[in-house]
């Protein structure tokens, strides 16, 4: 059964699976993640949730679950890897594994299954964290709240690697085209000077059943 924890005010975590696979690929890995994978793994214990975004143009998917505690995301592990090793081997491409922190998520509301995400990675400074979930907060969430189709966002971190992934989530391509390209901290500095890569993608299944994060 899918444990809820809207509400609850606790720390989350999430993995993150990215599959750089081949994209007359994709719509099998689509069938089989929808059907199959996300059954199994929203019925694993504990688990918040599952996501799946996607470019079908070039075979690139990201799927996320999250989890309580850390302690209840390893213990899944062992059930998730063969999961995972035959939507690797159905898409085209092994997978890049990573562990989050969610460290801030806030939803204006649900984003539909036709939906887009824009995703940016970025590259965080040694204890460099809370510095970022200041930027996300005081600049970021400010920038898109009149954004029209803005349906939510999300930063998870991976302190121990040094990098930070801030998703946004809107309801249409014209959303995403009204996405600011600049985002300013009050002093006027510029968010972002650390990015690695930034990708819009089709959002398959919106299932990341994660409460509202408000950092301390």
């Amino acid at each position: 059964m899918l444990h809820d924890l809207r509400g609850a005010g606790v720390t989350v975590y999430s993995r993150s699976a990215t599959y750089k696979g081949r994209p007359e690929s994709i719509e099998d890995g689509f069938a089989f993640l929808s059907n199959e994978a996300a059954p199994a793994i929203m019925g694993m214990p504990n688990c918040i949730g599952m996501s799946v975004i996607a470019d079908r143009k070039t075979g690139y998917c990201v799927v996320t679950t999250a989890w309580p505690t850390t302690a209840t995301m390893h213990a899944s592990v062992s059930k998730i890897r063969p999961i995972r090793e035959r939507a690797a081997k159905i898409l085209g491409g092994a997978a890049e594994v990573e562990e989050w922190e969610v460290a801030a998520m806030h939803r204006r509301y649900t984003a539909p299954e036709a939906g887009r995400v824009r995703v940016t990675w970025l590259r965080v400074e040694p204890g460099g964290g809370d510095a970022t979930v200041g930027d996300f907060t005081t600049a970021v969430l400010p920038a898109l709240g009149n954004v029209r189709g803005f349906c939510g966002a999300s930063l998870l971190l991976n302190r121990e690697w040094g990098r930070a992934v801030i998703s946004i989530a809107c309801d249409s391509d014209d959303a995403v085209d009204r996405l600011p390209t600049r985002m300013l901290r009050p002093d006027g500095s510029r968010v972002g000077s650390g990015t690695i890569e930034v990708v819009d993608f089709d959002l398959v299944l919106p299932h990341l059943r994660v409460p509202d994060i408000q950092p301390s």
